[in-house]
């Protein structure tokens, strides 16, 4: 939306500055979340499909807590708090695992040769 739109609405009092906030946070995730033919197994992927933030330290799991059922793609962050174990680890593809710097506070950690 333009600017002056976005303003003209706003002053018409059509739509509220947490609706638009909320549109456009929609607008950034689905240029990151866009599903495509081309999208292969190996592809580097940064949005948590738990929270659904990107962050850098995105990894696959292979889990079965029943609270996030469906989701495999969790950052660092959601899967300590939903105490997911580091061996259900699939990816190694984010750029802090690679570097050897991915540390999880749930549980040990584990190593990808």
């Amino acid at each position: 939306m333009g600017h002056q739109l976005k303003q003209a609405l706003l002053d018409a009092g059509l739509i509220s500055k947490d609706k638009l906030k909320e549109i456009e946070k929609e607008k950034v995730k689905a240029r990151h979340v866009k599903e495509s033919k081309k999208m292969r197994e190996d592809q580097l992927r940064i949005v948590c499909d738990a929270c659904g933030k990107s962050a850098p330290d995105v990894e696959r799991y292979h889990h079965r807590n029943r609270l996030i059922e469906g989701k495999e793609w969790l950052c660092l962050r959601c899967a300590d708090d939903h105490q997911i174990d580091d061996e259900c680890r699939i990816t190694s593809q984010s750029s802090q695992s690679r570097a050897k710097l991915f540390r999880r506070q749930y549980g040990r950690t584990k190593n990808f040769e």
